[in-house]
């Protein structure tokens, strides 16, 4: 369910902890250094652990690990020998369901503590360390929720804060609690949102320099705009409304002005019979415009951004998953924008069945963008070339392993051609070929599931792949196919 880095056996090399929530333990995997990982040694922890953290907490100089366990209501400490095993687990209690950890010194005395947010008592417990891999009892804080839980100075004062993400149907907030300096924080003051947020996107909306905070609300048909006061708050929620369920939303300039606008896919999560993107255009002084609603295909769930084209105006792609529908598995939207805000008519490409995911790129070299979409209930990955005036080609299809959820783009062996990278049960690799099509799927197990992502893990300067398993854990597929 979480994972996090360190160097657990003193070596240079980066190891791996796993927290696996069904199993009640971590995994400690320990670096070959070649981006590979030796068989996992797993250690026993509390009750469905659901978040790792590593910190030196006894001060030997050995790295140690601090588990919050969701159904024990416990944080498990587990002191490090310096050769990538741990000690047997010592348990404190905090609130209850915890689900969060963050480590710092938030008293100052030199001495690493935890914080935890707990989702079940609405709170967030602080445990100072007393620098021998014990702690005191937790201090409880009030935040209304305790979903995530994060560290920063807020308000400039040089002492360390947090800021804890509540979100339930009764209680959609963040709330800041800015630290005394004493290991006791103030209360927390919180920032409202709508009901149920789902999307959250950061943009500087009323051009003063400080960043400004977007998120849709599911429930209520609207997005909040937190405007940033750059003392680590924010102004209070301004809400305008949306289509109906939004799940979505990216920032652009529609209009041309240079200011800041919204796109929002909307009716596109629990719900199924609506799809559409609204679309707020910017004020400059961080409000917006009533929403201009354009329509989709059924049950839109993201939208993306890109000059389909090429006429210098950002356009729109929007994925309709048309979910449980026979008669409609599914499509891509295409709405090109006019330069004033509005867009034409949607386009409506047709892809696999109830497509999930979409990446942009140029796949046949010809300098035109095309789309590539994961089909969920088809198996495929759809590839779309672009005609060059927003048209697109028909879809054409490349088995891409079960229920793809997710899709990367990248050039895995260095020939300068885009491939594609499809997250399932594993992870499908379809090397392009330069022409728009791409050669026959090579399945790697061990990583996939809902996201998959591309990154250079081993410093090799060749993209690699990292994805989760389905078994609480992330699987790392190094590449080994380039020059």
């Amino acid at each position: 369910m979480s994972v996090a880095a360190g160097d657990f056996n003193g070596d240079g090399v980066l190891d791996l902890a796993v927290a696996n929530t069904g199993s009640n333990n971590i995994s400690v995997l320990l670096g070959r250094g070649d981006g590979t990982f030796q068989g996992s040694q797993n250690f026993g922890v509390g009750i469905q652990p659901i978040s790792v953290a590593v910190g030196d907490f006894n001060g030997d100089g050995v790295q140690d690990l601090a588990v919050a366990n969701w159904n024990s209501s416990t944080v498990s400490v587990l002191l490090g020998d310096g050769e990538g095993s741990f000690q047997v687990a010592h348990y404190f209690a905090v609130g209850r369901y915890p689900k969060s950890i963050a480590v710092d010194d938030f008293n100052g005395d030199g001495h690493l503590d935890l914080a935890v947010a707990n989702d079940g008592s609405s709170n967030v417990s602080v445990l100072l360390g007393n620098g021998d891999g014990s702690f005191q009892v937790a201090r409880n804080f009030a935040v209304g929720g305790g979903q995530s839980v994060a560290v920063g100075d807020f308000n400039g004062d040089g002492t360390k804060d947090l800021a804890v993400a509540n979100s339930g149907w009764s209680r959609s907030n963040v709330a800041v609690l800015f630290g005394v300096g004493d290991g006791n924080f103030q209360v927390a003051p919180t920032f409202g949102t709508g009901s149920q947020p789902w999307s959250i996107a950061v943009g500087d909306f009323n051009g003063d320099g400080h960043p400004d905070l977007v998120v849709a609300n599911h429930e209520f048909a609207n997005v909040s705009v937190l405007l940033g006061n750059g003392d680590g708050s924010f102004q209070e929620a301004q809400n305008f409304g949306t289509g109906i369920y939004p799940g979505s939303v990216a920032v652009g300039d529609f209009n041309g002005d240079g200011v800041q606008d919204l796109a929002v896919a909307h009716g596109g999560v629990l719900y199924e019979f609506w799809g559409g993107v609204s679309v707020l255009l910017g004020n400059g002084d961080g409000s917006f415009q009533a929403a201009q609603d354009f329509g989709t295909g059924r049950s839109s769930v993201s939208v993306a951004v890109g000059d389909f084209d090429g006429d210098g105006v950002e356009d729109l792609a929007v994925v309709n998953s048309g979910r449980t529908f026979p008669s409609d598995p599914g499509s891509v939207s295409v709405l090109l924008g006019n330069g004033d805000g509005s867009f034409q008519r949607a386009h409506n490409f047709r892809v696999g069945n109830h497509p999930a995911s979409v990446a942009v790129g140029d796949f046949n070299g010809d300098g035109v963008l095309d789309l590539a979409v994961a089909d969920r209930s088809s198996d495929s990955a759809s590839v779309l070339l672009g005609i060059g005036n927003g048209s697109f080609q028909a879809a054409r299809y490349f088995p891409a392993g079960t229920g793809p959820s997710s899709v990367a783009v990248g050039d895995f062996n260095g020939d300068g051609v885009l491939d594609l990278a499809v997250g399932s049960a594993n992870v499908a690799v379809l090397l392009g070929m330069g022409d728009g099509n791409f050669q026959r799927a090579q399945n790697f197990g061990g990583a996939g599931g809902h996201s998959v992502a591309v990154g250079d893990f081993n410093g090799d300067g060749q993209p690699d792949l990292a994805g989760t398993t389905g078994s609480d854990s992330v699987g790392v597929l190094i590449n080994n196919t380039g020059p």
